[in-house]
């Protein structure tokens, strides 16, 4: 299953109009690259639930023949949190151990190992971790030596720091699980189910390093740096950020990294450095964009200029000559 609901708030203006995991990441959606990532290792009958702008996940993905998978969706009229919603599932999911991987996420890893080692430590529950290179502000989560989970802490400050492996999202759970979980209830898996489940199963609950890429996309300058990985090959093998169907004007010049999504059109004298710009956006001559992010259909008029740090959202059209200060955020 992956949690696909939340409404992305880190992200606006750009998630006003759409849900966090289909913002695209080089062009493609961060929903269609985890479901690439999991069709690949031959997981294919996958749930996704939804809440915020839900008819562009099903308008997108369908039922997933596209991307060699069968989407199984599961619509929340109230956001019910991690487990809530996972429990919602419980019918799909209880027959075997299952996966959860948050949608958020930009992931490249291969599943196996985490399986194997869930299977031989005969754990209920096995979270993956990553080594956090800020272990302050990320819920951390401490093993024996044979990888047991005897304690979480929360963001702890830095003189309480026991451990640089935090929560990576990515979940292998027993159906026991969810005998822990209420029905029809708000709760979390990282403050409600996996602290409970370590109180009356000691033991029954472990951790292993993911051998493998994660990068968070939930806020504006991971959003950006997640970009930028695909693009140099940090996630995989470099991706060009330039789409086939983007028209950049000859005199126009493009410095550093950036992304052009289909039907940019970058007009005469234009300069950009290292932007993001969504499908559809067109940017009149001698305009200057600098560091920013576009949605879709935005228009930039003829020698305005964006600077450092700006986010427009879907649908903003700003006029000849304007100057959007740096760190500004537009919606219409």
């Amino acid at each position: 299953m992956v949690l696909a609901a939340g409404e992305g708030t880190r992200l606006r203006p750009l998630t006003g109009t759409m849900p966090k995991p289909m913002c695209p990441v080089a062009n493609v959606p961060l929903l269609t690259r985890t479901l690439r990532m999991l069709a690949v290792q031959g997981i294919t009958e996958i749930a996704v639930n939804l809440y915020h702008r839900p008819e562009i996940i099903r308008e997108s993905l369908g039922t997933g023949a596209s991307l060699g998978v069968t989407l199984h969706y599961s619509d929340e009229s109230t956001l019910m949190g991690t487990a809530g919603g996972v429990k919602r599932l419980e019918s799909f999911l209880a027959d075997d151990s299952f996966l959860i991987l948050y949608g958020d996420n930009l992931y490249r890893f291969d599943y196996a190992p985490i399986l194997d080692f869930h299977r031989k430590s005969a754990s209920l529950a096995t979270i993956a971790t990553f080594t956090a290179p800020n272990p302050s502000a990320c819920g951390l989560v401490v093993t024996d030596e044979n990888g047991i989970v005897t304690r979480f802490q929360e963001k702890p400050p830095p003189e309480e720091v026991f451990t640089d492996q935090a929560n990576a999202g990515v979940y292998i759970l027993e159906p026991d699980v969810f005998s822990l979980i209420p029905p029809d209830t708000i709760c979390d898996f990282g403050k409600d189910i996996f602290p409970e489940l370590l109180r009356r199963y000691p033991g029954r609950m472990a951790a292993t390093a993911m051998n493998g890429y994660l990068q968070d996309t939930g806020t504006i300058p991971s959003y950006r740096q997640a970009n930028w990985d695909i693009l140099e090959g940090v996630a995989g093998p470099a991706e060009s950020g330039i789409h086939p169907g983007a028209r950049v004007a000859h005199s126009a010049t493009l410095h550093g990294r950036n992304v052009l999504g289909d039907r940019v059109i970058i007009g005469e004298e234009c300069q950009l450095y290292e932007c993001i710009l969504w499908d559809n956006v067109v940017v009149g001559p001698g305009a200057i964009l600098r560091n920013c992010i576009l949605g879709r259909n935005v228009r930039i008029g003829a020698a305005a200029r964006i600077e450092d740090g700006a986010v427009i959202a879907d649908n903003v059209h700003i006029p000849d000559g304007t100057e959007v200060p740096a760190n500004a955020r537009i919606s219409v």
